[in-house]
């Protein structure tokens, strides 16, 4: 699931994003936060695309449920992680029940949003987790929002709100978080990640 303004953009290049992530894919950035999971945990995947982590998830023997409001990426993750939940759902519209996951995860999906967008489904992760449950999310870390079209100028684009460490972690407490880890990940255009990232690990106090 992207912002509405980006959605058109994530379906439009749907294949070619497929395509890059089977040959570029990086499982090991999932570790720092399958590691503090207990055996088994329920994980909502917010914005998961065509059910990459998904996968990875169900292979760790961990129970995932996907939002995704791309329809054509949310067929595709239905399909390749049979069995897996995803629901086809605005995030911003999303409504959890109080304390049904054990983990909320969020791979470059939130940054799509604007600072107060984003905060609102923080608020939502929030609700939607038990007590001590996991939020984990990657956001792209600059200081300026812009439009990213990638070299395709007449296709449609998508809204990118980088955001710093400071921030990140403000926005992130005054939900009831507390932060666990911070990390960093490098800009790496051939994966289709053209700024540096924010690897982002709290816990529900």
């Amino acid at each position: 699931m992207k912002s509405p303004d980006s959605v058109a953009y994530y379906e439009h290049h749907a294949h070619r994003l497929l395509d890059l992530s089977a040959r570029t894919r990086n499982p090991g950035e999932l570790l720092p936060f399958a590691e503090i999971l207990t055996p088994g945990a329920r994980i909502l995947d917010l914005g998961c695309g065509a059910g990459d982590d998904l996968i990875l998830f169900s292979k760790a023997g961990f129970q995932g449920v996907g939002v995704e409001l791309g329809p054509v990426r949310a067929k595709w993750a239905r399909e390749r992680a049979p069995g897996v939940e995803v629901l086809e759902r605005n995030l911003l519209l999303l409504s959890l029940k109080e304390g049904e996951y054990d983990a909320v995860w969020a791979n470059r999906s939130l940054h799509h949003f604007s600072p107060e967008e984003t905060q609102r489904i923080v608020a939502t992760a929030f609700r939607g987790l038990k007590p001590r449950g996991v939020f984990g999310l990657i956001l792209y870390e600059g200081s300026e929002s812009f439009e990213d079209r990638e070299g395709d100028l007449s296709g449609p684009s998508r809204y990118l709100h980088p955001w710093n460490e400071k921030a990140a972690c403000s926005m992130i407490e005054q939900s009831g978080f507390r932060i666990r880890k911070v990390g960093r990940q490098p800009a790496d255009p051939s994966r289709g990640h053209p700024l540096p990232s924010l690897l982002l690990l709290a816990e529900k106090i």
